[in-house]
């Protein structure tokens, strides 16, 4: 048998057992051990030098400003945050797992009602007098916490740019509490 006829009859093969697994209810593949995880990565550009950004990213007031109406963080390796939002129960806590001053801070992420903990990381790059903000958030076991994470990290960046750029909190403007309560 020949390399090309042999993959032929792979195919075959594997196609014939995706059709019985199917007409079973039956998986195709065997149950595995592996967990897999999602990631998101989310960029904007602000006009400002990355000392300022971070400084928005590590300072509680002004995380108030566009991100939480109240935050507690310890800007520092292994430090502790605390977020919290007024239409929505509970407190976000975590642990600052990097910090590096002007460049990148990341943290441990777990909403008060998520049986798992995920990871954000921020990550800053100069682009002359622009700073370019990578978002990633990472660990998400389901694609409908990922794709509520990326709706809420895309509201809450705009308005990072939109506090930095025109002071102006998209928060308050759109009128809509739901703005509010899209806590990645």
């Amino acid at each position: 048998m020949s390399r090309r006829s042999g993959a032929v009859v792979v195919l075959i093969l594997l196609a014939s057992l995706a059709a019985w697994a199917q007409r079973s209810g039956r998986s195709a593949r065997p149950e595995s051990p592996v967990q897999v995880t999602r990631s998101a990565t989310l960029r904007v550009t602000i006009s400002s030098d990355t000392m300022g950004v971070f400084d928005f990213l590590s300072n509680a007031q002004k995380l108030a400003s566009w991100f939480s109406d109240q935050a507690i963080i310890e800007a520092r390796f292994g430090g502790k945050y605390h977020f919290r939002w007024e239409d929505a129960p509970g407190i976000w806590s975590g642990v600052v797992t990097q910090f590096i001053r002007g460049n990148t801070l990341a943290y441990t992420w777990q909403q008060p009602d998520e049986p798992f903990e995920t990871n954000v990381q921020f990550k800053l790059f100069p682009q002359g007098a622009e700073t370019m903000v990578e978002l990633t958030h990472s660990g998400f076991t389901s694609t409908t916490a990922q794709e509520k994470a990326i709706k809420a990290w895309d509201f809450y960046l705009q308005n990072l740019k939109s506090v930095m750029e025109e002071q102006t909190d998209l928060r308050s403007r759109s009128g809509r509490k739901g703005s509010r309560s899209l806590q990645p």
